[in-house]
């Protein structure tokens, strides 16, 4: 039997020319893009030579701001301007890639199917709303008059044609679609949802489906038909398009809920796209690691350490990723980064170093990550 199209087949070829053809140029905020470009492709494949991926970047200025700068969305020139001031304040170091994120904050895709929100100038949330018969709930679809989605592609515009030859856009996070019912319903009423009414999230899920499908042709297809080449907010470069998987709510939910409810949908996410990592925010959520790795569909994943918590302390699980197979991106505060980098396969390690200091301190620990390989 013949396996069903998936939803991206038809665009995924020029997709891929265009990625791969960005990463042959060299661009204005990173001259040395190709051969960085290379070495990220190279992680996807555990094939690195030499040391591990690091990403890490400072302030030319700390007394310039930073942040999402959200309250200026709604004034598109304002916002590049504000953002493309902020590339300029960046120094990159390592592998790290120069990039501008067109970003809604972590609850987008609610945003985009019509949750109500609200936003500060660095995060959004949506309050809970749904009701326990889930009576109110949304169709979960993108209507073309939602203005959020209207705006979307004229930032997602004006930041590619700003972005061309100079550096990277970075896409926004859809987020997981179990995080959008997280942040609809309310962490207490979906985890009695889970054991009384699990019709009703597969349902959502299976809607939601339909909506991130939408959204990630847009986010995707829009600075690639522009020929510009595009990341999410991993930061890492692929010569494909791939995804960032979510369920930050599987941390609060046991692995037969994660696998029966949950998991089925991170995988056809995966499998649409081909190229994907899962985002596994800390060590609550690391109980579901290895029912992540049975899954060949997930190509990666990404270890959030966690406040509070080492990296160090979770070794045998990380080594396990790596045995398996799966690339490992760790992020880690800068104080443990040279200890995991000599603890893990290098071929397939990537360290986004957190709390890294100054530059002159940046400079000495990405030395000291390198030194035994010189």
């Amino acid at each position: 039997m013949s396996a069903q199209p998936g939803p991206f087949d038809g665009a995924l070829p020029a997709w891929r020319a265009a990625q791969a053809a960005y990463a042959r140029q060299p661009l204005e905020f990173c001259p040395e893009f190709p051969r960085i470009a290379a070495r990220h492709e190279a992680w996807w494949r555990a094939e690195l030579k030499g040391p591990p991926l690091v990403l890490v970047s400072a302030a030319r200025d700390p007394r310039l701001p930073g942040g999402k700068c959200l309250e200026l969305l709604r004034e598109p020139e304002r916002w590049m301007e504000a953002r493309l001031a902020q590339l300029a304040n960046t120094l990159l170091f390592g592998d790290m890639l120069p990039s501008l994120r067109v970003d809604y904050g972590p609850v987008c895709l609610g945003m985009l199917t019509g949750a109500p929100f609200e936003f500060t100038s660095n995060t959004t949330w949506t309050r809970h709303f749904i009701d326990d018969a889930w009576s109110n709930a949304l169709d979960w679809q993108i209507h073309a008059d939602n203005p959020w989605w209207q705006l979307l592609e004229v930032l997602l515009r004006l930041n590619a044609e700003n972005a061309r030859g100079r550096y990277i856009l970075m896409t926004p996070s859809l987020g997981g679609l179990g995080d959008v019912l997280l942040n609809t319903r309310g962490p207490a009423a979906l985890c009695l949802d889970v054991l009384d009414q699990p019709g009703k999230i597969r349902a959502a899920l299976d809607a939601l489906y339909l909506a991130w499908v939408v959204g990630f042709q847009r986010i995707w297809g829009v600075p690639l038909g522009l020929g510009v080449g595009a990341i999410n907010f991993a930061n890492l470069w692929s010569d494909v398009p791939y995804h960032v998987l979510e369920c930050d709510f599987n941390y609060m939910i046991g692995p037969r809920a994660f696998q029966e409810l949950f998991l089925p949908d991170i995988t056809r996410q995966a499998r649409a796209v081909g190229r994907s990592i899962f985002h596994l925010d800390g060590p609550q959520a690391a109980k579901h690691y290895r029912a992540l790795l049975d899954c060949p569909e997930i190509s990666a994943i990404q270890y959030v350490t966690g406040a509070g918590h080492s990296a160090l302390e979770r070794l045998p699980m990380l080594r396990e990723i790596q045995r398996r197979g799966r690339p490992l991106q760790l992020i880690v505060p800068a104080h443990e980064a040279v200890e995991a980098s000599r603890q893990l396969d290098p071929r397939g390690l990537c360290l986004v170093i957190e709390e890294a200091g100054s530059p002159a301190e940046i400079e000495a620990l990405c030395r000291a990550i390198c030194q035994p390989f010189l």
